[in-house]
């Protein structure tokens, strides 16, 4: 995973060589094959790379365009490399080598500030327009790239990675409070906010503008909700996935070294072995360049290894396992005095003895099966959209399978849920949000009333930014699902923890192409009867064993929490906390919200795993943070 920074000094001063480098430097990990600077006068870049793609072994940046009076530095991978080079040239434009950032440098020398939506990919970028004296950034749609930044006038500063940031200069090391109480909800309705005061970061599908000393942010991508796709058989559906799907594992797969996959076991993963290993046996990739990797774990309910060797015999391949008891996990203390940021997934070191491995293998790149369960899944809140188009029929029978497909996952199904599924998603959301601001809201228990009184939680939780009108309340989920805070710090958590380990982490359901046809599925091809994610299940046909491709059910890691927990010390933790001192929680609610966990109750563990999380951030990565006063 490469990186990227740079300085812009508004007020004309020279940028500072030693701080650039500084910056560079203390993310040194990203950039094991090189760290370039480049400075002109007010302006410098840094940029740290990892070869991954057999382009890159050629690539040198910052890259600079001298004639245009153009500079680059780019986090990222272009897959619609033969396109975006048949347009330019089309355009008079001569490319001067066959590398991704040459590409994406000259698409903006093209197109301007519309030059992200002519890129296909993950990218984090910026380019210093000399000319114009104009700095333009872009973030991929879905924000595979990270992209942080501090605006303190007169200096713009951006990089890959946090934490860098909070040692630049005059930056006073303050807790964004209402972040912070967004967090202590585990619900994250800021797409731009960081848990720091003054550090931000770009929005996925954004572009950043500076020039004459104005900051302007607007959204490139967008879904049409208008389109929508109609075949006549399920056949012509699943064969246009097909199509798609094999692109998207097709371009992530292009690395100068084989590529480590990493399997779960269930079908999302193992669909992008099924594809991959058809490309090899088309010759479209060659024998051994994807080693498969899948992490056993010995507890019947999560052991998956069954699912695993069917896949194995049917592609005639290896795939290695090593254990999940072997790992010692990490404490949270560790990561967040390492990043400085919040590590809010649970588990999620468990998975560096995979890492260690594939990286031993000679791996940079890994693939895995994120996105399926956003675009395809479907959700039973298409059951009020068959209400609205009066199919009652259809729907008492789409119901009864929709409980179905709940008992495969091993969750009950209660009358709230019903009127969730059906009945809720029919009012209006102009007159659902007046409704919410009308009545009286309460913090969950464990948030002191003051603190969420002082950061006006309330408003922050139910603030809505304009979004698309869909004609279906499925799509009008996925689309807030795409644009959803979490989503954002999820993926980011994801990218730093492949960085530290000096791996690129590609997900092909991610991949837009895909994303924009999935939003004009019609409904039927996610969920058809008890059967979800219909039109992949469809499309695997002959590429996954049946074990696999009709699989209802999922393993079961909720022993793992129970392990964090007493790894963390969680019950000494909750009896003495920071939190409680500084004014933020009730820890007599949150010392109740563990004994129901412990009695059994299991929706309370993200609550608890975000309060012990932010515990041990404003301890560790925080404790120079000024303390704010007590709330009543």
């Amino acid at each position: 995973m490469s990186g990227i920074t740079g300085i812009c000094n508004l007020d004309g001063r020279p940028v500072d060589r030693m701080l650039l480098q500084r910056m560079t430097d203390v993310i040194a990990h990203r950039g094991p094959d090189g760290i370039g600077h480049w400075i002109d006068g007010s302006v410098g870049f840094g940029h740290l790379m990892l070869h991954t793609t057999p382009e890159s072994l050629r690539e040198k940046q910052p890259l600079s365009h001298e004639p245009g009076g153009l500079c680059l530095t780019l986090d990222g991978r272009v897959d619609n490399r033969k396109e975006l080079r048949a347009a330019l040239e089309s355009k008079g434009l001569a490319l001067r080598t066959d590398t991704d950032a040459e590409l994406v440098l000259r698409a903006y020398e093209c197109w301007g500030e519309d030059c992200p939506q002519h890129i296909l990919g993950d990218f984090a970028f910026a380019i210093w327009d000399g000319r114009n004296r104009k700095l333009f950034c872009a973030r991929d749609p879905v924000g595979i790239r990270p992209f942080y930044y501090i605006f303190d006038d007169p200096a713009f500063t951006f990089i890959s990675e946090l934490h860098p940031l909070l040692h630049t200069p005059k930056f006073q090391r303050k807790v964004n409070l209402g972040m912070l109480g967004e967090y202590l909800c585990d619900a994250f309705a800021s797409v731009d906010e960081t848990l720091y005061q003054n550090i931000l970061r770009l929005p996925p599908g954004h572009r950043l503008v500076l020039q004459n000393g104005v900051l302007r942010i607007t959204r490139y991508f967008h879904i049409d909700p208008a389109r929508t796709i109609r075949y006549a058989s399920d056949a012509e559906y699943a064969e246009h996935f097909f199509d798609i799907f094999r692109d998207a594992v097709s371009c992530r797969l292009r690395s100068q070294a084989p590529v480590a996959l990493f399997l779960s076991g269930g079908l999302d993963s193992s669909s992008i072995l099924g594809m991959a290993a058809r490309l090899a046996e088309e010759g479209k990739i060659e024998n051994g360049r994807i080693a498969a990797y899948h992490l056993a774990f010995t507890r019947p309910e999560a052991d998956e290894r069954m699912f695993v060797d069917d896949l194995a015999r049917m592609w005639n391949g290896t795939i290695h396992t090593p254990s999940a008891d072997d790992v010692a996990p990490e404490l949270l203390s560790d990561r967040t005095r390492r990043f400085r940021d919040l590590p809010e997934e649970l588990e999620m070191s468990r998975l560096q003895v995979l890492y260690t491995m594939a990286r031993r293998n000679g791996s940079r790149v890994i693939l895995w099966g994120y996105g399926a369960d956003e675009w395809l899944t479907g959700d039973p809140v298409h059951c009020s959209d068959l209400i609205r188009r009066l199919q009652f029929r259809k729907l008492f029978r789409q119901f009864r399978h929709d409980v179905a497909v709940h008992h495969h996952l091993e969750t009950n199904v209660t009358c709230l849920d019903a009127l969730r599924w059906c009945l809720l998603p029919l009012i209006p959301r102009a007159l659902k949000s007046r409704i919410k601001r009308s009545i009286k809201w309460n913090a969950p228990g464990w948030i002191r009333p003051g603190f969420a009184q002082a950061i006006n939680l309330k408003d922050r939780l139910l603030r809505r930014d304009a979004h698309p009108s869909f004609p279906t309340q499925v799509q009008q989920g996925m689309y807030g699902t795409l644009v959803s805070g979490y989503g954002i710090i999820t993926r980011e958590l994801d990218n730093e923890f492949d960085a530290y380990y000096g791996m690129e982490g590609r997900s092909p359901f991610f991949d837009r192409r895909l994303i924009e046809f999935a939003f004009a599925l019609p409904e039927e091809q996610r969920w058809r009867d008890d059967r979800t994610k219909y039109v992949l299940r469809e499309a695997m046909r002959g590429l996954l064993p049946d074990s696999i491709r009709l699989r209802r059910t999922k393993g079961n890691f909720t022993y793992m929490a129970k392990e964090s927990f007493a790894r963390e010390c969680a019950g000494e933790t909750f009896e003495s906390l920071r939190l409680e001192t500084d004014g933020y929680i009730d820890a007599d609610a949150v010392r109740k919200l563990y004994k129901r966990y412990r009695q059994g109750d299991e929706t309370t563990v993200r609550s608890l795993w975000a309060i012990l999380a932010v515990e041990r951030w404003i301890n560790t990565a925080c404790n120079a943070a000024v303390k704010p006063s007590n709330h009543d």
